[in-house]
């Protein structure tokens, strides 16, 4: 038959790899094919999947060809790769998890179930499917039907819940068609002030409670005159309202509802809401309702004497503005001082005059600046809407004119009532039965020391007016089975009855003298309260579950049972669960209730309480019913006596928690103020440990407390006078119940403000919320170590910034936040948007490097809008911490013999000189302003880059050299007379002094050795080999000698510059094979080996001896030694270097030119031949200059021209003698680079 329409290839992202193969399947069947052969369908396969999936069918099978690999080969391949077997546990993770989302149907939530379960694996698939129905439907009418129902199965759940979704659809049509009212509209809920005619009464059962009043017109009878002056149904001679004043358009006679003028500034509404709205002459305020928008957005209230007032921020042109949403109000009002303040270029001259008359619900007029129409934007609306602008300073209303603009709308009156607790509890009887639960999970097992030997130990007696209670609680634990009685254990443990405060005592063993001794520490941490409590999240209901008996609950092992074992005054008894005293306990009870409750949002576990908090009484119940059937499922307990359930605020862990944050309980607040006053610094320290248990809610505590702090140090004495009482009465009064931290949000930007003083540092962080407010989260602060206080105030700003990043580490890792600061110089050093200056002290550049791994923006702000960080620096907590982003230690070569110049020298002399010790005084307190004298100019240019480490000044990581040492320092630096362009390269990696370059060249051009035996220019551009590519690819290879009746063998890595010189017993083949044999070792075979045409190097055994390396020998043009540039310079390097240095030990004088040369930056290359070979610098004596030892590359070299004028004392080059160079005076200019000097015996050149 023809062909049908061909396959369409398959597509990753909308289909799945099974259910395009099924697609195959059936287009086979489609053109009958299903009974073709394997290579048949492999071809048709192959030439409908697409080019993706066949490129990666053909990388599969390589190297075979895909169209000769066997179809179920292909299959097998692809399945793997497109669809992987997923982990059964994974699978059911999530079908286990998988609720009915909002919207979602019950046939498209059975049918995501069923797709989620294709890999689960699971026995009874019906069963499970059943089960997760009933536990993940979101109404809970529907859940408790089904629950109810003995005999349920698969069918009969979705049959059920089919109906129920159906009838749920099927009343809400009934609903709306019978009240288009509602349909239309949200029905007004503004109370205007009525006539006697008039009544209102409604009630609203559908699901929230809620009264409205409403207009309720009375029919008029036929055949009596309706009344002119109010519309009722008597003679107009017979109206009260003949002498009233319409409030519409001021006349005499009638009321506002009749009147025949035509209206004026009527929002643009319905004519029912327009009349409702505008003829009241009083505005009152309507219970309380919810008002919703389409987007998801509540905002609700419960009916209380406490209700808050609801609040939602709009943008009137563009500026946000925090409105209060008012049900009684039909206009939206806004003061002039705010209008002003958002809409500054608005003048009243451009509102339009408003005729009707405001008053507040206590009845007082409301005078009326005008009316405007402004841009509105909230969600998705974006619009013009008016806006009544009143004066004084009153606050902003959203009234019901803008209700439909915005979507808004009043659903009625949330009430929780006690019948849904008790609900809740009837649900979940078997967790609030008050029985003693047992864990399901996998009992507890220790893990015991070996090498401890059990310890058994004697009962302790027990008082005789203790002795009944104990034996009521041990007959308790008996039958619930914790204890079991034995005749003998290894481990025996006496117990312990501390009295509980309702008179009843707790049995606990006194487990520190026997397995705690035996137990390995849990690996689990328990979690810091601060961070705990920041990750629970903003809620405004909570409640907090308690349970019973928790460590109790658990199982543990025969094992565990038995070394548990207690003994009392009636024997000995095996404790089959977790008991209270064990070491490990806490953390196995807190990893397992964060393993239990992992995934619920607003849910925090803290060992036996849990707390729970939500934004709505609706979405906690939700989150409670999780949290318990979780529980229920693991077989926990909860206490139900102790157990608080939709409350607006909870105690937990000593805070108290409410909608607005975080705050201090009253009982320590009355515990700080009612403390004695101390009598001796024991008592001292026991109040301030009291005190930083709230340290976070203090942002003046360091500022107040100082006294205190200073009294406690072991110098001072103990002296109570009158500045430690006043600072113990004021740091009692700065905690109070009005103290609050904000919670911790994932939405809101983070600002963290960090400030210095010369003896503390302190750090604020903040939320920044969408009016520009921000409100703190937590408060930092301690004081600087002896050795932070010598930091410049440079580094003690920059020292406040990483500490407060450090310190609010897990609040700002991964997310972008402003780091705020008041010194403006730590813009261009630790922006986190600007590269990092080449410039830097060795620990500035660690802390750089410390704030890289975050993500912020550096702020500067004046000191003056930063008084609470600021506050906190001044007078910081006496704690001592350690560097944030400390450095090794690298001052070990300090103690090495016989070091030419220390850093201790260096200190030493920088103390005693008269400039540099006046330089090191302003880097460590601060620059004065200019002008500075002539010596201090190169010093004041720096100021930035200077810091003192070590009673050392820094320029960057080069240390600075006084002037008493410059000489040593230049002796140091002239070893092996490097020429002033090396040594000028060396020098700038590790010191620096005013004029330093022009001290090395005076110093050099003095040296008589230096001047004699420097060569002459060269003549013409050597040779240039092309560049390799990485170190010891291409070496240069010569002999040179004999010299001084020595021969030498001169070995250069064209890469890194690195020169190697080896004494030649011989010039034989053998003796270079010798000495490559040596240097292959060390730095492994070169590639290339370039060479001149020497019989040693072109014979056959070094021919043979290159070959079976696998290097490729270069020889150069014959008679052109310049082809072999490389190795002909450094020939002539080290004969030049060699002249210079006495007659002695060849192989020392060898060895410390090359020492030289492997530390010292080459020319070409601006880095030393050791960092390019061997990816480091070499460690010399000039090192010790430097207290850390910091490595910085050194920055490139410039050759300058020279020029000489007349006077100047040269060395000239002597062509006729045997000294090259002899002295000379220059005496004139003959030319750009040409000049005739005089020699000493008179002679002129």
């Amino acid at each position: 038959m023809a062909s049908l329409v061909p396959l369409p290839p398959f597509a990753p992202a909308s289909e799945s790899w099974d259910s395009y193969l099924a697609r195959f399947d059936c287009y086979l069947q489609a053109n009958e094919l299903t009974a073709v052969s394997k290579d048949r369908k492999r071809g048709l396969f192959l030439s409908l999947c697409g080019p993706e999936v066949f490129e990666t069918a053909r990388a599969l099978v390589a190297p075979e060809a895909v169209q000769a690999t066997p179809w179920d080969t292909i299959q097998e391949k692809l399945r793997n790769h497109y669809a992987p077997k997923p982990s059964k546990i994974a699978a059911r993770h999530a079908f286990y998890h998988r609720n009915q989302a909002e919207g979602e149907s019950i046939n498209n939530y059975t049918t995501a179930l069923r797709q989620a379960a294709m890999h689960c694996e699971f026995r009874d698939l019906d069963d499970a499917l059943m089960d997760r129905i009933v536990c993940g439907v979101r109404d809970i009418h529907l859940q408790r039907r089904l629950l109810a129902k003995p005999d349920l199965t698969l069918q009969k759940a979705i049959e059920e819940a089919v109906a129920s979704e159906a009838a749920e659809r099927s009343a809400q049509e009934i609903r709306k068609s019978s009240s288009p009212r509602l349909a239309r509209e949200p029905v007004p809920v503004h109370h205007e002030e009525a006539s006697s005619d008039e009544a209102s009464s409604s009630e609203d059962d559908d699901v929230h409670q809620t009264k409205r009043e409403r207009r309720k017109f009375q029919q008029k009878s036929k055949g009596q005159p309706e009344c002119a002056g109010c519309g009722g149904n008597h003679s107009r001679a017979k109206c009260r309202f003949r002498d009233a004043i319409c409030r519409k358009c001021s006349r005499r006679g009638h009321i506002a509802k009749v009147c025949r003028s035509a209206p004026s500034d009527t929002p643009p509404s319905s004519t029912r809401k327009s009349k409702s709205s505008l003829q009241s002459a009083k505005e009152s305020c309507f219970a309380l309702t919810n008002c919703r928008c389409p987007s998801g957005t509540t905002i609700g209230q419960t009916d209380s004497p406490t209700r808050r007032k609801l609040n939602v921020t709009v943008l009137i042109e563009g500026a946000p503005c925090d409105m209060e949403i008012d049900t009684g109000s039909a206009l939206s009002i806004v003061s002039w001082s705010t209008i002003k303040r958002l809409v500054p270029r608005v003048s009243k001259r451009q509102l339009d005059s408003h005729r009707v008359h405001l008053r507040d619900y206590q009845g007082n007029d409301i005078p009326v600046v005008g009316v405007g129409r402004f841009r509105i934007a909230f969600k998705d609306f974006s619009g013009l809407l008016r806006l009544v602008v009143v004066e004084g300073q009153r606050p902003s209303l959203l009234g019901l004119d803008w209700f439909d603009a915005l979507g808004l709308e009043v659903t009625g009156i949330n009430c929780i009532s006690n019948a849904e607790t008790e609900g809740l509890v009837k649900d979940f009887a078997e967790v609030f039965d008050g029985t003693l639960g047992q864990y399901t999970g996998t009992p507890i097992s220790f893990s015991l020391d070996p090498q401890v030997a059990p310890i058994k130990l004697k009962p302790r007696r027990v008082p005789f007016a203790l002795k009944a209670k104990v034996d009521e609680q041990l007959d308790k634990l008996i039958a619930q089975g914790v204890l079991e009685p034995v005749d003998h254990a290894k481990w025996e443990t006496p117990i312990v009855t501390p009295v509980k405060p309702d008179g009843s005592v707790r049995i606990c063993a006194d487990y520190k003298c026997t397995i705690n001794k035996a137990l390995q520490q849990h690996a689990y941490p328990v979690p810091v309260v601060q961070h705990l409590l920041h990750s629970l999240g903003e809620g405004k209901v909570f409640a907090k579950l308690d349970l019973a008996q928790a460590y109790q609950q658990l199982p543990v092992d025969d094992a565990t049972a038995e070394a548990q074992t207690i003994v009392t005054h009636r024997g000995a008894f095996r404790c089959r669960r977790l008991q209270f005293g064990v070491s490990v306990a806490p953390g196995i009870f807190q990893s397992l209730m964060e393993r239990l409750l992992q995934g619920l949002p607003g849910v925090v576990p803290y060992f036996d309480d849990v707390l729970v908090s939500a934004d709505s009484h609706q979405q906690l119940f939700e989150r409670l019913r999780a949290v318990l059937t979780r529980f229920q499922e693991a077989g926990l307990k909860v206490k139900r006596e102790k157990c608080q359930i939709a409350v607006p605020q909870v105690e937990f862990l000593g805070y108290l928690i409410d909608a607005s944050g975080l705050h201090p309980t009253t009982s320590k607040i009355r515990a700080i103020q009612q403390a004695p006053t101390p009598k001796n610094k024991t008592e001292l320290q026991a109040f301030l440990g009291l005190l930083n248990f709230y340290n976070m809610f203090l942002p003046h505590k360091a500022t107040v407390a100082e006294p205190l702090h200073r009294l406690l140090s072991t110098k001072t004495p103990w002296a109570w006078g009158h500045r430690e009482t006043a600072a113990f009465n004021a740091v009692k009064a700065l905690l109070s119940s009005d103290s609050v931290l904000v919670q911790y949000s994932e939405s809101r930007p983070l600002v963290l403000a960090c400030d210095a003083s010369p003896f503390g540092i302190g750090a604020v962080l903040s939320h920044r919320f969408p009016d520009g407010r921000e409100a703190p989260l937590a408060y930092f602060s301690r004081t600087l170590s002896p050795t932070e206080r010598n930091y410049s105030q440079l580094d003690k700003e920059a020292l406040a910034l990483v500490a407060g990043v450090k310190r609010f580490h897990e609040y700002l890792y991964g997310r972008t936040f402003d780091l705020i600061t008041d010194h403006k110089p730590l813009l261009g050093l630790l922006a986190g948007d600007r590269p990092t200056p080449p410039v830097l002290s060795p620990r500035m550049l660690r802390w750089t490097v410390f704030l890289a791994a975050y993500h912020y923006r550096l702020i500067h702000r004046p000191g003056k809008s930063m008084g609470h960080a600021d506050a906190l620096s001044r007078c910081p907590l006496p704690a001592f911490v350690e560097d944030p982003a400390p450095a090794s230690s690298l001052l070990l070569i300090e103690d090495l013999p016989a070091a030419p110049v220390s850093a201790a020298t260096v200190a030493s002399a920088s103390a005693q000189d008269r400039t540099i010790s006046r330089v090191l005084n302003w880097v460590w307190r601060g620059w004065p302003q200019g002008p500075f004298a002539s010596e201090f100019q190169p010093f004041a240019t720096r100021q930035h880059e200077l810091s003192a480490h070590r009673g050392c000044l820094l320029w960057g990581d080069r240390v600075v050299i006084p002037q008493g040492l410059r000489q040593r320092v230049l002796e140091a630096l002239h070893v092996g007379h490097p020429g002033i362009v090396k040594m000028k390269a060396l020098a700038r990696c590790y010191v620096w002094w005013p004029n330093m370059d022009d001290a090395i060249t005076a110093w050099v051009s003095a040296c008589q050795a230096c001047q004699e035996s420097r060569p002459a220019p060269p003549a013409a551009k050597g040779h240039t080999w092309e560049t390799p590519k990485t170190p010891w690819s291409r070496v240069h290879i010569d002999l040179a000698g004999p010299f001084h009746g020595r021969t030498f063998m001169v070995v250069v890595d064209a890469y890194s510059k690195w020169l190697e010189v080896a004494l030649m017993p011989s010039t034989t083949t053998e003796a270079v094979i010798r000495v490559l044999r040596g240097l292959f070792a060390t730095h492994g075979c070169p590639d290339v080996l370039v060479s001149d045409n020497g019989p040693q190097f072109t014979s056959g055994t070094f021919e043979r001896y290159l070959l079976g390396l696998g290097i490729r020998h270069a020889l150069t043009a014959p008679f052109h030694p310049s082809s072999n540039g490389q190795a002909e310079r450094m020939v002539r390097s080290t004969k030049e270097a060699l002249a210079r240095l006495d007659r002695g030990d060849w192989h020392e004088q060898v060895a410390e030119y090359l020492f030289v040369q492997h530390i010292t930056p080459h020319a070409a290359t601006g880095r030393s031949p050791a960092e390019l070979l061997m990816g480091r610098r070499l460690r010399s004596p000039l090192d010790r200059l430097h207290p850390d030892f910091a490595v910085a590359e050194p920055p490139g070299c410039a050759n300058a021209p020279r020029s000489f004028v007349p006077g100047n004392q040269v060395f000239a080059r002597n062509y006729v003698g045997d000294i090259p160079w002899v002295p000379a005076t220059v005496v004139g200019v003959t030319g750009p680079r040409s000049y005739q000097v005089a020699l000493e015996d008179g002679r002129l050149w």
